[in-house]
């Protein structure tokens, strides 16, 4: 066997500043992706889940399930198991005819 396979490599201790430099990149790189599904929402393009609904608009995940029950969003998809998103372009659909007040807000 070759000597380098068998080696271990020690794991790279990191600094308090590197350590809270990665923490925030990873932090904006969330805020983005999150704010990027958010557009998506708006522009009725892909696919969103309760939590981008909610913060959409800006009520509680529970609250995105109560309105599709009653009927002010659309029923979700399941995509798998335990995956259940909402077809954006339907959510704006339903979102300017139950709280927009059938106003076209393009």
């Amino acid at each position: 066997m070759r000597a380098n396979l068998t080696k271990q490599k020690k794991p790279k201790v990191l600094s308090d500043q590197e350590r809270a430099d990665r923490k925030a990149k990873r932090a904006k790189a969330k805020e983005a992706r999150i704010l990027e599904q958010l557009l998506n929402v708006m522009e009725g393009v892909g696919w969103s889940s309760d939590q981008i609904l909610a913060r959409y608009f800006d009520v509680s995940r529970q609250r995105i399930w109560v309105w599709a029950k009653e009927g002010k969003l659309p029923a979700p998809h399941k995509h798998g198991e335990a995956t259940t998103r909402w077809l954006n372009s339907e959510v704006r659909d339903a979102e300017r005819k139950n709280f927009l007040g059938g106003a076209a807000n393009d």
